[in-house]
């Protein structure tokens, strides 16, 4: 049986090499971005919370790499930026070896923080 996940560090262990250098440079942007927001672990994923609020999140799957923003809207309103990902409401998939551009995290984080601080 596997461990439980009870921390960033313990996540990053138990993810397959194949995806952890993407997840820890998304994880870094984040943080960059965001010092002010906490840490979590919830669902054995990291995300981050700001203000209270569910800022967003990430986790390894077996075919791509997943970025979640616990918001209905955030990524709609992102139109032809994410045209190139396979996206659903509040996530967005990506190859476990390509890491999201920096531009596309920070509009997607950007567009999240709207939401948690009614800008």
């Amino acid at each position: 049986m596997a461990s439980k996940i009870e921390s960033v560090d313990d996540y990053f262990k138990s993810v397959p090499e194949t995806h952890r250098a993407a997840l820890e440079e998304l994880y870094q942007q984040i943080k960059k971005l965001y010092p002010d927001a906490t840490e979590q672990i919830s669902y054995s994923r990291p995300y981050f919370k700001l203000d209270g609020q569910p800022l967003g999140g990430f986790k390894a799957h077996k075919r791509h790499s997943a970025l979640y923003v616990w918001s209905d809207t955030a990524l709609g309103r992102l139109g032809d930026l994410l045209k190139d990902y396979d996206t659903a409401e509040s996530t967005i998939r990506f190859p476990p070896d390509k890491p999201l551009p920096k531009k596309i995290v920070k509009a997607v984080f950007d567009e999240r923080v709207k939401e948690i601080r009614g800008k």
